[in-house]
């Protein structure tokens, strides 16, 4: 900890702070008497004996702070002190029954003195100085302004001697030593903390793999870690008070001006530094609600690499690979728990999979890391999906055309992914023709090609994937029944976002972390604002969640995202038009409890009370979901129109 010297000007106040150093059993390595002409001489001597403090008062004080950049805890008088040189002082003059008395010095060296007319009876006026040059235009305007006693310290009791006019002088007592000492302990505690911030700081700086700048209001670099001083090849002592834009020539400067002058809560971008693609992220420094600078983080921008077609070809695992495995998943609540513990069984058996779920659900990710758990995992994972081809086209990708001068398409899916996992999304699209030929396939583990001029004996694992109910289609003719029982018997159903809500929170923060990452913003998102995304039923699932956070986090400019701004872009992203007003459509988004509200009130012809009465609320919180959810009743309108109607025919 810093040593800390206590430096005054009267021997007795010496004395005092030696009892009060002896009372808090105080370490204090420097205590001396000094004159006010030498006492920024002192105070730089104490600080080459190692003084890291200097506990002082009045012009002392004021002289060491503004000579010396030594941390000064200055000695305040308290109110009994003042109080008791006022009694001190109207002894000077008994014949006076309500004297004028005269307060002179540095405004910091006094406690509040807004009573003391009452409590004395005397006329208490103060005159505060800003430098010791002052000192004698005081006394002098003291005087004129009818003062009959002075109070301060040892200047202003000499320039009244001159006058021959009555003073005193201003002590202190144990109690301000003591309230001063315990300042000095407490700066010298958070010099301390400070030091060993610094310390921590430099070392996060210097082992961050990202590049960061700091640049104070004007744009001038004043820190480089130890990445950046890589990147630009340069030490800090020679970037720094250089200016942020001659690094960043692309730079849009008016942005970053946006982040000093409080504008913008960050500002994100990608340009170049030293010739190498980043990815920027502005944040500003703020000190006591002030902005004085600015953070400037860089992230390498690295885009991905795609293999060349011929690479894909060269080797059939190369290209078909199946990347998501079961650790990956999100489990929260217990329905994916169940979902995952059965899939992971299903993972053992060589029997197909049916994975049932809405539309954005994880499906192929779930059947990657049903492969990936099975005995299959070494073979390639071939994905075909159905949706949007002609017989041909299906026959073609699943079975194979010899006649096809692409690989893939002369082998087939079925083929390619011989020994391995074949999915094949969107089953319920297939034809008729196609699923026979897939019956076939796997009932017989036999591939047949051409019409009969070609066959081939499978090793496969067949899973595959469909968003609609296939019993019904069987019911309805559109759907074999034996390639139905043959799927049917390994069937895993993901259920929607909206029946695990518990979920949603950690694919926001995944997402979060994601897209944070991919943009260079970190804002934080508010607990209204998860509430919000809780309560949306998404019936995209998972994919429209996480395309709805992208959006969100890429377009947000503030620091935290709040619940206003969720709504908004569900409200723009998501409309549905309820009902034809007669002042127009009512646009909400899709919530079920907005869904409640709206059938509530056509069961009770608009009857707020009812309706609130048997969802068990106010009519007044009624009136706010009903508001919150932009929802209109329209009995209400018609009450207001038919009243107008009336108005206009009395």
């Amino acid at each position: 900890m810093s040593k800390i010297a206590v430096l005054l000007p009267k021997e007795y106040m010496l004395e005092q702070a030696r009892k009060v150093i002896q009372e808090k059993n105080a370490d204090i390595d420097i205590l001396k008497v000094i004159k006010t002409s030498d006492s920024v001489y002192e105070a730089r001597k104490a600080m080459e004996q190692g003084a890291g403090i200097i506990v002082a008062r009045g012009v002392q004080a004021a002289y060491i702070r503004e000579y010396t950049n030594i941390p000064v805890a200055e000695i305040i008088l308290t109110g009994q002190e003042i109080a008791l040189m006022v009694a001190a002082a109207k002894k000077l003059i008994p014949e006076k029954k309500h004297p004028q008395i005269a307060l002179i010095g540095f405004e910091s060296m006094f406690s509040d003195t807004s009573y003391f007319d009452e409590l004395f009876g005397i006329t208490l006026k103060t005159y505060f100085m800003k430098s010791m040059e002052q000192a004698a235009e005081k006394v002098e305007l003291a005087i004129a302004e009818g003062a009959d006693v002075l109070l301060g310290g040892d200047t202003v009791n000499s320039l009244a001697s001159q006058r021959n006019f009555p003073s005193c002088f201003i002590n202190s007592t144990k109690e301000s030593i003591r309230s001063a000492l315990a300042m000095a302990e407490h700066m010298a505690l958070s010099a301390e903390t400070e030091k060993t911030y610094a310390a921590q700081f430099e070392t996060v700086l210097d082992n961050a793999n990202n590049g960061i700048f700091e640049i104070d209001e004007k744009r001038k670099i004043t820190i480089i870690n130890r990445t950046v001083e890589e990147l630009l090849k340069k030490s800090a002592e020679k970037v720094n008070g250089e200016a942020l834009e001659s690094f960043f020539p692309e730079l849009d400067i008016k942005y970053v001006n946006d982040v000093l002058e409080g504008r913008r809560d960050m500002f994100t971008t990608s340009t170049y530094l030293a010739g190498i693609p980043m990815m920027i992220t502005v944040a500003p420094v703020q000190y006591e609600e002030k902005i004085c600078g600015a953070i400037i983080s860089c992230y390498r921008y690295i885009s991905a690499q795609k293999s060349s077609t011929d690479e894909l070809h060269s080797h059939y695992l190369k290209g078909y690979v199946a990347k998501a495995r079961f650790s990956d998943m999100r489990i929260t609540g217990k329905e994916m728990e169940y979902c995952v513990e059965l899939s992971r069984m299903y993972a053992l058996s060589k029997s197909p999979v049916l994975i049932r779920g809405e539309g954005g659900t994880e499906k192929e990710f779930l059947a990657q890391c049903i492969h990936n758990n099975s005995s299959y995992k070494t073979g390639p994972f071939v994905t075909i999906n159905c949706s949007g081809m002609s017989e041909q086209m299906q026959m073609d990708r699943i079975f194979g055309n010899p006649a096809s001068e692409d690989i893939g398409i002369q082998k087939g899916g079925l083929a390619v992914g011989d020994l391995g996992t074949v999915l094949i999304a969107e089953i319920e699209k297939l034809t008729p023709v196609c699923q026979y030929r897939l019956y076939r396939a796997i009932r017989y583990e036999d591939l047949i090609q051409n019409d009969l001029e070609r066959s081939q004996t499978l090793d496969n694992r067949i899973i595959a994937t469909t968003s609609v109910d296939l019993g019904q289609l069987v019911k309805e003719g559109r759907f074999r029944e034996d390639l139905y029982y043959l799927l049917n018997g390994l069937v895993v159903e993901i259920p929607p976002l909206r029946k695990r809500i518990e979920d949603i929170r950690s694919i926001v923060e995944e997402c979060r972390t994601k897209f944070s990452r991919r943009y260079a913003k970190f804002p934080k998102i508010s607990e209204d604002a998860m509430e919000a995304l809780m309560e949306f039923p998404w019936p995209g699932n998972e994919l429209q969640l996480e395309t709805f956070c992208e959006r969100m986090l890429l377009t947000t400019m503030k620091k935290t995202i709040a619940g206003d701004f969720v709504h908004f872009l569900l409200n723009e992203l998501y409309p549905q038009t309820e009902s034809e007003q007669e002042d127009g459509k009512t646009v909400i988004y899709q919530h079920p409890e907005a869904a409640e509200l709206q059938t509530l009130l056509e069961k009770y012809r608009g009857n707020r009370s009812a309706v609130a009465k048997e969802m068990g609320i106010s009519t007044t919180t009624l009136w706010r979901r009903m508001k919150k959810y932009g929802i209109i009743n329209r009995y209400d309108l018609l009450e207001r129109r038919q009243s107008a109607e009336k108005d206009v025919f009395k």
